[in-house]
């Protein structure tokens, strides 16, 4: 039986973290209100990632100056690079070009769109997630917020543990 679509329309699912200190790969939990043994999905269809304008502002600042954000299902990892079976998404912020004359308008937020894989979106295990920020070569505290759209599917059991198994990349 093939998985049935539980939702008509999007939901909204919001997020912060906050690292712990600056430089520290930080984790904050999101609460989906899914048990890990429904066998539920999601569909996540958009991800609007934010940071504090003031907080680009007076941290980005040359080249160096990096923050990289995640989605994620564990917080057990110690970074956030791609080959990584656990990051589901990641982006990294910093400055195209640095000048003393000027710089790059900051648009937010960062939209990240996924109706156009197969399904209609990204299917990731709805429990746990975590969203994940680590600076690099800025002197404060960084703040993340995360606003995703996504719809709910019912799932197998066989396909449940195709989805779980998934989380491991072959590499």
């Amino acid at each position: 039986m093939p998985a049935k679509q539980m939702d008509k329309f999007s939901n909204l699912m919001y997020g912060t973290v906050t690292e712990s200190a600056a430089s520290t790969l930080t984790f904050a939990e999101i609460n989906t209100n899914v048990s890990v043994w429904e066998k539920r999905a999601f569909v996540l269809h958009r991800l609007e990632w934010n940071i504090a304008p003031a907080f680009l502002t007076t941290n980005i600042l040359d080249g160096g100056d990096i923050i990289d954000l995640a989605l994620t299902n564990s917080q057990q990892i110690t970074s956030l690079t791609p080959d990584n079976p656990a990051v589901i998404d990641r982006m990294t912020v910093g400055l195209k070009y640095a000048s003393a004359v000027g710089g790059e308008l900051v648009v937010q937020p960062w939209h990240r769109d996924f109706t156009g894989l197969p399904g209609g979106g990204l299917l990731i295990a709805p429990r746990p997630l975590f969203l994940a920020v680590k600076c690099t070569n800025i002197a404060n505290a960084c703040t993340v917020t995360l606003r995703a759209r996504f719809t709910v599917i019912e799932l197998t059991a066989d396909e449940y543990l195709e989805l779980v198994d998934f989380y491991r990349i072959v590499s």
